[in-house]
């Protein structure tokens, strides 16, 4: 069995993983996997050959850069993701593969963006009202306008709610969160 946690920036999809983990399925980030591939020397060349040496310090990608220069345009968002997507994926399927007789529950944020949701068995929508996501995200250290910007550039969290076969609502206690990735859970596990 094989499930996708997406949603917004912000609304908690970190903390679903984590709780799926606790429960005993094997977890893996698609952003986890992404900073991983950032140091990768073919994925760095690659990098700089398409956006130059200004999303470099010391000869190793400078994220906070790479993101500035991602999220300038449409264009530009797509390039980087075009260049890193593929080996995301693969990098799934090798894990999926490994533990094919385990729950195996994947993070990947632009599930639906990039249109691969039937990759899983379960895609499961993590939500919260933009409110808090902006104060998490505040929390982090994100200027109001880079939440703004990167808000603009992610699906309308109402259209992941509605392409989603489940939804857990993250807008409340950590404790009410995990009763709900339990139920996810025992339900899982029954099929």
């Amino acid at each position: 069995m094989v499930v996708a946690i997406t949603g917004g920036i912000g609304t908690g999809k970190s903390t679903v993983l984590e709780i799926f983990s606790e429960l005993g399925a094997q977890t893996l980030s698609a952003d986890e996997i992404v900073h991983q591939l950032l140091r990768r020397d073919d994925i760095k060349r690659q990098i700089r050959e398409e956006f130059g040496d200004d999303v470099f310090s010391d000869d190793e990608i400078d994220r906070k850069a790479l993101a500035g220069v991602a999220f300038s345009s449409e264009e530009t968002r797509r390039r980087l993701e075009s260049l890193l997507h593929p080996h995301v994926f693969q990098e799934i399927e090798v894990f999926i593969r490994q533990h094919g007789e385990d729950v195996v529950v994947v993070e990947i944020p632009l599930l639906f963006e990039t249109e691969s949701e039937y990759r899983f068995d379960y895609t499961v929508t993590v939500k919260a009202p933009e409110d808090l996501v902006y104060k998490r995200l505040e929390e982090r250290g994100i200027p109001v306008e880079e939440i703004k910007r990167r808000l603009s550039h992610q699906m309308p969290l109402e259209e992941k709610i509605r392409r989603a076969d489940l939804v857990i609502d993250n807008s409340g206690s950590i404790e009410e969160t995990r009763r709900q990735v339990e139920r996810i859970w025992k339900d899982i596990l029954r099929r």
